[in-house]
């Protein structure tokens, strides 16, 4: 036997015993399938699938039509921390739920398309592990980053043995071929903090009148710019005095003055252009015209402002105004706090209890627009209580869920039902402009033809004569 290519790699107790998969049949179920009384849109999706059954094979049977094809995976699987939930046995050895999870994202990996994401989400347990097995079946390129989310603040926990409080999960993105992979320009968006109140707390209530005070030519343009300094204007702060007891004031004081408030910042010594405009800024409050030269704005003429040898940089380049209050903006960064993704009726999204399981229809949301389109494919492969589905059907997504739990039925079919209906008012459904509409089709996966043990290793076949006893003899299983 030729020895082994020897690899840096994680290995665990059964990795070398890969045997062959049967093949998966999908079953549907017309008396569960679901639609719309009446098209919504011209664009409902009515395509979307529910399937039921050990996702293993699920994920198998699914290559034939969807290999290549979906953009976007999301999992949740058990964290295997040893705590039995109600709805999942999460307390598998670590050695067998390592050898699980590999075994169905090799399949996931198969059914991405070439740019697609694959969204891992997991607790500190085994987050280290996986990323490992991870960069084994995608290889350490397509890794796209690790997202800290804060599910929870450090108040309520309930972790009072802990060495740390644990307030944290994590999702690991991937992608098939990074190459092919392009993501949109999200912006993060969070509560404007007392922190960032202190430093932009001055507002322009009047600009007053201007005169000019001096010019010269930008060297980039050769356009002129020209310095104004200004009479009778009218600058006041915002007083934060008292905050707690006077928070509401100040958030519709912020929200009243949204468009002139601004704060003051020294100018680098490197920036010669902004240094020689501020030259003449030295006293009092001024503003200086110019053509701007590149970036965004680039052949735009501008008015920048100056006080007292400072620029002035506004709260609106940086925020924006969502139903009467002022929320930042920026660059999505990795860190997706609590404060962020709204969850305080989490409990009754969907109208379906699973506790400790469910996942905020906000988080699942930002996911999906951070890689994918209307009309492309998500798949959730660990169901839970269909979140997934729900948003990424209110959000014009076509979607694949597998649910191996009794929960299939007694917690996502009434769930996608109500949001068909039209009748789930919670969650995304106000942010997407939710009515209703579409449907899906239900599936059962046929019943294995070999009898397996707790490790997924065939056993025997349940069928003992003709081809099906075959097919079970052909993924390693005794046949009588």
């Amino acid at each position: 036997m030729a020895e082994r290519r020897r690899r840096l790699e994680l290995t665990w107790i059964g990795k070398e015993e890969r045997l062959r998969l049967e093949p998966g049949i999908l079953l549907e179920d017309t008396a569960l399938s679901y639609q719309a009384a009446k098209r919504v849109t011209d664009h409902d999706l009515l395509d979307n699938r529910m399937i039921h059954g050990d996702n293993l094979l699920a994920l198998k049977a699914l290559e034939q039509e969807f290999a290549g094809k979906i953009k976007c995976i999301y999992i949740d699987p058990p964290f295997n921390t040893g705590k039995a939930f109600e709805h999942y046995d999460d307390g598998l050895d670590h050695s067998l739920w390592l050898d699980r999870m590999a075994r169905r994202v090799e399949l996931m990996r198969t059914l991405m398309a070439d740019g697609g994401v694959l969204f891992v989400h997991l607790d500190q347990e085994e987050v280290h592990y996986m990323k490992v097995v991870l960069d084994e079946v995608f290889g350490r390129p397509q890794f796209l980053g690790q997202i800290a989310y804060e599910r929870s603040g450090v108040s309520g926990i309930g972790q009072g043995g802990a060495f740390l409080v644990n307030t944290h999960e994590y999702i690991l993105a991937y992608t098939k071929d990074r190459s092919r992979f392009s993501a949109a320009d999200l912006q993060g968006e969070g509560p404007l903090e007392p922190s960032a109140m202190k430093r932009y707390n001055r507002v322009l209530v009047s600009p007053g009148a201007r005169r000019e005070v001096a010019r010269f030519k930008a060297p980039s343009t050769g356009e002129p710019v020209v310095i104004y300094k200004h009479s009778g204007f009218d600058v006041q702060s915002i007083s934060l005095r008292d905050f707690e007891r006077r928070k509401e004031k100040i958030d519709a004081e912020y929200a009243r003055h949204f468009a002139a408030i601004f704060r003051l910042t020294s100018i680098q010594k490197e920036n010669e252009f902004q240094n020689r405009i501020i030259s003449h800024c030295k006293d009092g409050f001024f503003s200086a015209d110019y053509l701007v030269s590149r970036g965004k704005s680039k052949g735009e003429r501008t008015t920048l402002y100056y006080m007292d040898g400072q620029a002035a940089v506004w709260l609106r380049d940086t925020a924006k105004l969502v139903d009467g209050r002022v929320v930042r903006t920026g660059k999505q960064s990795d860190f997706w706090a609590h404060a962020d993704i709204p969850k305080a009726n989490l409990a009754n999204e969907g109208d379906v209890d699973f506790r400790r399981g469910k996942k905020p229809e906000f988080l699942i949301r930002r996911l999906l627009k951070l890689v994918t389109e209307p009309g492309d494919w998500v798949l959730d492969a660990f169901a839970g209580s269909g979140t997934t589905g729900a948003v990424a059907h209110k959000m014009g997504r076509r979607w694949i869920m597998v649910e191996m739990g009794d929960h299939c039925r007694t917690h996502v079919l009434p769930r996608l039902r109500s949001v068909i209906d039209g009748s789930d008012r919670g969650g995304v459904t106000a942010t997407t402009g939710w009515r209703g509409g579409g449907g899906f089709r239900f599936f059962n996966l046929a019943p294995s033809l070999v009898e397996k043990d707790n490790a997924e290793r065939p056993l025997r076949a349940v069928a003992h004569a003709g081809p099906w006893a075959l097919a079970a003899g052909g993924v390693g299983a005794e046949v009588p």
